[in-house]
């Protein structure tokens, strides 16, 4: 636990990242003409600040978002809101079901676990208050961001953040910073032990599957913009900065991620351009292959899943109603090591590593049903983008960027991504400036003067490019997948 005089400090040290952060967001609204630039740069920029517990479930990576948010909300037209009947889509409407059951099961967690009022905000900000506010950062995006321009400049804040994290971590790892910052060590049971430097952590300052599942989300949404580009020098830009964060990605020695996205762009440049784009690719994991561990991390390291999956579904069934409570399942292990430590696959040293387990031991059985229908109803909208993305150049973002969420959910059946700040809210932003968006009866978007001044286009009156809703105005008010 963090002691008194250290909350202080890193609590002053989260006004400084405040004060900067509304700093930094005039100067993007400043610049770019457009009143949300500044607060959606604020989200996507998440991961750039380490994961540094201060108090009460808070950390500092979570002061970027909540800043974003805070100077989000002003700009939604509530009034304008409020007399229509929002009638969302099925994927839409089945993902809100299952969120809503999870926040349901974090209340009821919190308050049969807590033993004292410190204990209960705590549960309380870490389990309901962190899935209310993942809630809130889409629906926000979506009302706010739903022009084409609005979408451009999200998806290069989303290649922005990861480019940057790329470039950390290699530099982390050929280079080495101060206090081995931008890496994990290996576990002294991996073959990597002693074979590298470290995995590539970034400036996350947590697991490397973490930055991993950052930098699956911004290849997919930078190979989207390369596939969309018409200008040969932006398109060959955007494509060397695929290459640089595949490269940080191997380099994290994350199997499952690099196996997705691999696949993921192999579908990608199949349906949308020439194989013979597969060639860099193929390129860069031949290096990897000969030149790093990453072969021997796949065939002889033992995953410890089985062990975590088991131990996770012995506490959901032990603690049904409430689970052993948010954020706690290292705890409950640690108090019981006999029956939930010690399984028949070996030794369960970490939490769940998968949404649906995670959600069952902490929260239960009601818990691990919402997180189903969470990932059932994001599926939902990963297929209805990819089937009515539109072909050609035009729709490759799009696609991409279903494909990043796709991969992203697959992710989360071997790691606990929507209860980690960053992850979180990575996906939030990527389905709520990118896959989802909000109309008004007469078909317009509800948009917050959707004009950046990007490419060094001349700034011209707000023109909403998103299309037609998916049925008749007078009939589809509300919230629907992206089209493209």
């Amino acid at each position: 636990m963090t002691q008194p005089p250290a909350i202080i400090i890193l609590i002053g040290i989260a006004f400084l990242i405040a004060a900067a952060a509304d700093e930094a967001a005039r100067q993007a609204t400043r610049r770019t003409g457009w009143r949300a630039a500044g607060p959606f740069l604020l989200v996507a920029a998440t991961p750039l600040v380490p994961n540094q517990p201060v108090l009460l479930g808070f950390s500092l990576d979570d002061v970027l978002p909540l800043a974003g948010v805070l100077l989000m909300l002003p700009m939604v037209p509530w009034a304008r809101l409020r007399s229509y009947r929002w009638q969302p889509t099925p994927g839409v409407m089945i993902a809100g079901i299952g969120i809503a059951t999870m926040v349901l099961a974090a209340l009821v967690s919190a308050f049969l676990n807590a033993g004292e009022p410190f204990e209960l905000a705590r549960l309380l900000v870490r389990g309901a208050g962190r899935l209310a506010f993942l809630l809130v950062i889409v629906v926000s995006l979506a009302l706010l961001g739903s022009s084409e321009r609005s979408r451009t400049f999200s998806a290069y804040a989303i290649a922005g953040v990861g480019i940057f994290e790329a470039v950390f971590g290699l530099v982390a790892y050929f280079i080495g910073l101060p206090q081995n910052a931008g890496l994990e060590g290996a576990r002294t049971s991996s073959v990597l032990f002693n074979a590298i430097p470290g995995r590539i952590s970034g400036t996350i300052g947590s697991s490397p599957n973490f930055t991993a599942a950052i930098l699956m989300i911004s290849i997919l949404v930078t190979a989207g913009l390369a596939l969309r580009s018409t200008e040969s020098r932006s398109r060959w830009l955007w494509w060397g900065a695929v290459v640089v964060q595949l490269a940080a990605l191997t380099l994290t020695y994350t199997r499952v991620s690099l196996g997705l996205v691999v696949l993921a762009l192999v579908v990608l440049i199949l349906v949308r351009s020439r194989p013979i784009l597969l060639a860099p690719i193929g390129v860069v994991l031949a290096f990897v292959a000969l030149f790093t561990p990453t072969l021997a991390r796949f065939v002889s390291d033992i995953p410890d899943r089985l062990a975590l999956w088991t131990s996770a579904f012995l506490l959901m069934i032990d603690h049904p109603i409430a689970g052993v409570g948010p954020g706690r399942m290292l705890d409950a292990v640690a108090d019981n090591p006999e029956r939930y430590r010690a399984t028949a696959f070996g030794q369960a040293w970490s939490t769940a590593h998968n949404t649906v387990l995670l959600a069952g031991a902490e929260t239960g059985i009601v818990g691990a049903i919402g997180a189903i229908v969470l990932n059932l109803g994001l599926a939902i909208i990963v297929i209805q983008v990819l089937i009515r993305a539109p072909r050609g150049a035009a729709g490759s973002l799009t696609f991409a960027a279903a494909l990043g969420l796709g991969v992203f959910l697959a992710q989360g059946m071997v790691n606990n991504l929507f209860t980690v700040g960053v992850t979180g809210i990575g996906a939030a932003f990527l389905l709520g400036t990118q896959l989802i968006e909000a109309r008004l009866p007469d078909g317009t978007t509800v948009d917050a003067a959707p004009d950046p001044a990007l490419d060094g286009a001349a700034r011209a009156p707000a023109v909403d490019t998103t299309g037609p809703p998916l049925r008749p105005p007078a009939q589809d008010p509300g919230v629907a997948v992206h089209e493209g």
